[in-house]
């Protein structure tokens, strides 16, 4: 009711400027968010060979956002939309605008313009690609980020990225177009998505080469490509997706640029029993060539639990595995330990769940990451530096609430 009534009051805010009437009627804008607090303590292990363990108290806010949402319907089934969500940081430790690596600042989360009908969905903007979103809707169990967040281990790690020359911000172009990294919302993007056929759908990305006209590196030209296909209909998610860096790394020279690759798929699965129970599980493998002729691979999965079991009383559970780092020996990858045997790490995690509302819940539980003698994994958000072999874990409460 309240997010009407701030649509109303737009209108007539543009009526009382002159604005045609009919334009604010046909129109609607919402307000929402998610405010997210995660109270951690965390023990990552030893720092080196001789010095003692890491044991610190850790707050943090990741996924905490709020949006501005729009459409327009234009006849015809045809309507323009819109929407800006931006990363918000309540505690006031990272609203930066010159960091580009917090995401603190406008339309940093799922952003776009677009136009949708009979045809499909058509945007541009800054959105998950189509592997991530495949790849994140059977993330059951787990949040992408946080203490029991396990991007870090499945996909690199989860955030905004840009292509090309750099932005705004301190980061190092790497990391702005992160190589490697397979759970993104991407800038510069056009989407397709076609219409639901009883619950199959396609979707689609690619990015621009804004800076190619002036670029001296083969990374300046980079392009993302992604496309995946999902089943989605009452209890069951099924779906698949691949997708491509072209130019991520700069391998060559500024007078002969050589194409440094990332390749990636994903395959994906949920079902949610009449118990209020959900089950769900992906595997993916990514490659890179960040080096010529020096290919690096690894494979990751993932399965958990989501159940209600009573009233407002729920579980979650997750186990994900990434696996050795495999290529030739010591070569390096990116947000990974560099290829070697015994690069595998195991993430544990459950938590006790009591729903307050429909949009508000607190959390409470425990996240575990055994490391093998060359893993370097943390616990998800904690900012630290892994000494090789050391485990990480943490205890942890949390508050989400939406709106």
């Amino acid at each position: 009711m309240q997010k009407k009534l701030i649509a109303v009051a737009v209108g007539s805010a543009l009526s009382a400027f002159g604005a045609t009437p009919a334009l604010a009627q046909n129109a609607t804008v919402n307000i929402y968010g998610t405010f997210y607090g995660e109270y951690s303590r965390i023990n990552n292990g030893a720092k080196s060979a001789t010095e003692p363990y890491q044991n610190y108290d850790h707050f943090q806010a990741p996924g905490s956002s709020i949006g501005f949402r729009g459409e327009e319907k234009l006849g015809g089934g045809l309507s323009a939309w819109f929407q800006c969500e931006s990363s918000t940081d309540y505690r006031g430790a990272n609203n930066s605008s010159t960091n580009s690596q917090t995401g603190s600042y406008w339309c940093s989360r799922n952003s776009a313009l677009g136009l949708k009908g009979g045809f499909g969905n058509v945007y541009y903007g800054n959105w998950q690609t189509p592997f991530t979103r495949i790849n994140s809707a059977a993330n059951t169990g787990s949040n992408d980020t946080g203490v029991f967040g396990n991007a870090h281990l499945m996909t690199g790690t989860s955030s905004t990225f840009s292509v090309g020359a750099p932005t705004t911000g301190n980061v190092a172009t790497a990391q702005r177009v992160s190589p490697g990294v397979f759970r993104r919302r991407q800038s510069n993007s056009f989407n397709y998505e076609t219409p639901s056929f009883g619950g199959f759908k396609v979707m689609a990305a690619v990015t621009t080469r804004n800076y190619a006209s002036s670029a001296t590196s083969a990374q300046q030209k980079a392009r993302l490509w992604s496309i995946g296909a999902q089943y989605a209909n009452g209890p069951i998610f099924v779906g698949a997706a691949y997708e491509k860096h072209d130019n991520f790394w700069n391998i060559g020279t500024a007078a002969a640029p050589i194409d440094g690759d990332d390749k990636g798929w994903t395959v994906a699965a949920t079902y949610t029993l009449p118990i209020r129970l959900k089950i769900g599980g992906s595997l993916q493998q990514m490659k890179e060539t960040q080096a010529l002729g020096r290919e690096t691979k690894i494979t990751t999965y993932h399965i958990g639990i989501d159940w209600m079991i009573a009233g407002p009383h729920g579980v979650r559970a997750a186990y994900t595995r990434a696996g050795d780092v495999k290529g030739p020996s010591g070569q390096a990858h990116n947000a990974r330990p560099a290829a070697n045997p015994n690069t595998k790490a195991d993430m544990w995690q459950i938590r006790y769940v009591y729903a307050l509302s429909k949009r508000t819940e607190v959390t409470a539980g425990y996240s575990r990451t055994n490391n093998r003698a060359n893993a370097t994994y943390e616990t998800g958000g904690s900012n630290s530096t892994q000494f090789a072999g050391a485990d990480s874990s943490a205890f942890a409460v949390a508050f989400r609430h939406r709106f």
